[in-house]
C-alpha cells in the first residue's frame, strides 16, 4: 500500500522500484537555492484543507526543480499534509511549472530568466519537466490521512456523485434539526447558523447574565468591556462575573458532569432564498431539548482528552472528552456523515471530506459578527472556546467546502507518493536512497500538534504516539534541551538516507533565537 497508518513496511521495495541507487561515479552539482520565494495562499489545494500550518507547494516545487531531476526521490520527514508529495508530481505539470515564471521548452527543459553580464535578459536552463516520486512520513495519524488523500489519484466525478448523495442522504435523516419558523409564524426556514452564549451570574443580584445579551454591542459587532446588570443596573466586567452552571447526566460516559451554562441567542436562516436573524423562539428551544434527549444510533468519539496545556484547557468549564465539543445535534449529524462515508466505496475521499467539519462544527467555531462567513472561524494553533459559538448547520457548512475540494482534486497525481507514519529519528528508509530532502520541522513550543490533533484523530480512532514528538511541552517533560536532542536525532536520519553530496532544505521559523 501507498499509505499505511504505522510505520509502512513497503517502503524499502518502493525505494527499490522507483529510486536510483547512489552511484558515486555519476555527477551531480547543484549551487545552493538563494532566492526570495513568495507565494500566495490562495491556491484551492492549499485552501482545501484547513490545518496547523502548511507550506504553499508551489514553494517547495522552486527548490525541488532545483536540487532535482525528473524520476528523483524526494523526502519529507515532517510531511504535515503533504504539500512536498503535491510539489513533486506537480513538477511535471508544464501549465503550473509555467506559472512559477518559467519557461518550459518542447524537450521538457525548464529555464528561468536572469541577467546577463551585459544587464540583458536572457532565459537559462536549470532543470527538466518531470514528476519526482515523494516519500512522506509524519507522526501524526491526522497529517498522514491528509497526506494520503492530497496524494492519491482521484476520480473526482466518482467523488463528487458519492459525497452528494451521502450528503443528501444525512439531510433527509436529519435535516429537520435545522429548521426553524419564519417570524411570519408559518414559512419554514433553513438554519444556517445558531449563536450560543455563555450565561453568568451577576455578583450583586445573582441574578443569570447572557453575555451576549449585556455585552455585545449589535451594531459595532464588538463586546464592551463594561455593561450593566439587566436586572440590578450594577456596572459589570467579564472579570467580575462568576459562571453560571448546568448539571446532567453524560449517557456517553455514564457520569454525572457539571459544565458552564451556554444558551441559543441568535438564529441566523434562510427563507425564500433570503437571510433573516431572529432569537430563538418556544419551538426552536423545544426542538433543541428534543435532540438533546434523544438518543444517537451511531458511533461516535468518547475519549478523555489526553494529558497536556491545550487539551486540558477546557478542564475548568466541564469540556473534559472529545464528545463534550459539540452540541448534541451537531455529534448526530457527525456520527452519521462518518457511519455512512465509512461504508462508501469513496470511503477514504468522504471520510476525508468529513474530517473537514470535525472542527468547523464544533464549540471551536466562535461566532464573529464581523464576518460574512462563520464558517472555521476556530483560534488557530489551540483548543480555546470562545463565550460565542456559532454552531454552523450542514447546508450552510458542506456545500462550499464540497465545491473546494472538488476543485482542490483536479490535478494529475502521475506518481502517487508513498506515506508512512513513524518517528523521524527511526526512518525504514534504506541508506542513501533519497535525492533530496525538504523539511519543515515543528518549531520549539509554537505548535502542540499531538494535542491539536486530538479531536481529529478521535474520529480516526488513530492517535500520535507522542513520546519520540520533537516539541517543547511541560506536561510531556520536554524543555529545549529535549528538543534540541530530539531534533538532532532526525537530522541525523536525514543526513542517512540523503545521497551523498545532495542537498536537504529546512523551512524554519521561531521568535526565539535560542
Amino acid at each position: 500500500p501507498d499509505y499505511t497508518a504505522c510505520p509502512n513496511p513497503f517502503i524499502a521495495d518502493v525505494i527499490n522500484r522507483y529510486g536510483k541507487p547512489y552511484d558515486p561515479s555519476k555527477p551531480y552539482s547543484r549551487e545552493p537555492f538563494a532566492a526570495d520565494v513568495s507565494e500566495g495562499k490562495n491556491d484551492p489545494i492549499y485552501n482545501a484543507h484547513s490545518y496547523h500550518t502548511k507550506v504553499p507547494h508551489k514553494a517547495i516545487m522552486r527548490y525541488i526543480l532545483h536540487y532535482t531531476e525528473p524520476g528523483d526521490v524526494v523526502f519529507d520527514g515532517f510531511c504535515g499534509t503533504g504539500m512536498t508529495g503535491v510539489a513533486a508530481q506537480m513538477c511535471g505539470d508544464k501549465a503550473v511549472v509555467e506559472s512559477l515564471g518559467y519557461r518550459v521548452d518542447r524537450d521538457g527543459t525548464i529555464s528561468q530568466q536572469e541577467t546577463d553580464e551585459n544587464g540583458k535578459a536572457i532565459w537559462k536552463p536549470f532543470s527538466k519537466l518531470g514528476s519526482r516520486r515523494a516519500v512522506l512520513n509524519d507522526l501524526s495519524p491526522a497529517a498522514t490521512f491528509i497526506a494520503y488523500n492530497y496524494n492519491t489519484p482521484v476520480d473526482v466525478q466518482a467523488f463528487e456523485r458519492e459525497a452528494k448523495r451521502i450528503l443528501k442522504e444525512v439531510e433527509t435523516e436529519c435535516g429537520w434539526m435545522y429548521e426553524t419558523l419564519h417570524t411570519d409564524g408559518k414559512t419554514k426556514g433553513k438554519i444556517n447558523y445558531t449563536v450560543w452564549s455563555d450565561v453568568f451570574v451577576c455578583p450583586e443580584c445573582t441574578h443569570d447574565v447572557i453575555f451576549f445579551d449585556a455585552a455585545m454591542n449589535k451594531k459595532e459587532g464588538t463586546v464592551k468591556d463594561e455593561f450593566p446588570c439587566p436586572h440590578c443596573r450594577a456596572h459589570l466586567t467579564k472579570r467580575k462575573l462568576d459562571r453560571a452552571w448546568v448539571t446532567k447526566f453524560d449517557k456517553a460516559i455514564n457520569q454525572t458532569i457539571k459544565q458552564a451554562k451556554q444558551v441559543p441567542v441568535l438564529i441566523n436562516y434562510s427563507v425564500n432564498g433570503k437571510r433573516a436573524e431572529k432569537s430563538p423562539d418556544k419551538n426552536d428551544l423545544s426542538q433543541i431539548d428534543k435532540v438533546e434527549s434523544g438518543d444517537i444510533p451511531y458511533w461516535f468519539p468518547t475519549d478523555r482528552l489526553m494529558d497536556g496545556g491545550e487539551t486540558r484547557r477546557n478542564d475548568p468549564i466541564g469540556i473534559t472528552h472529545v464528545h463534550h465539543f459539540y452540541t448534541k445535534r451537531n455529534l448526530l449529524l457527525l456520527s452519521a456523515l462518518l457511519a455512512k462515508s465509512t461504508k462508501s466505496l469513496q470511503s477514504n475521499l468522504c471520510r476525508f471530506l468529513f474530517q473537514q467539519w470535525a472542527i468547523g462544527l464544533s464549540l471551536l467555531n466562535r461566532y464573529s459578527p464581523t464576518h460574512y462567513s462563520q464558517n472555521n472561524r476556530n483560534l488557530s494553533g489551540t483548543l480555546y472556546i470562545g463565550s460565542h459559538i456559532s454552531e454552523v448547520s450542514p447546508s450552510y457548512a458542506f456545500q462550499e467546502k464540497l465545491k473546494r475540494l472538488t476543485k482542490s482534486f483536479g490535478y494529475s497525481r502521475p506518481a502517487p507518493s508513498c506515506i508512512t507514519q513513524q518517528d523521524a529519528s527511526l526512518l525504514a528508509l534504506p541508506n542513501q536512497c533519497s535525492d533530496y530532502v525538504f523539511i519543515d520541522p515543528p518549531f520549539g513550543s509554537n505548535l502542540n500538534y499531538s494535542e491539536l490533533n486530538f479531536l481529529w484523530e478521535s474520529w480516526l480512532r488513530v492517535w500520535t504516539n507522542n513520546k519520540p514528538e520533537a516539541i517543547e511541552n511541560q506536561v510531556q517533560g520536554k524543555g529545549i534541551n529535549e528538543y534540541r536532542q530530539l531534533m538532532t536525532a532526525c537530522f541525523q536520519e536525514a543526513y542517512r538516507v540523503l545521497k551523498p553530496g545532495r542537498w536537504m532544505t529546512v523551512e524554519f521559523s521561531n521568535t526565539k533565537a535560542s
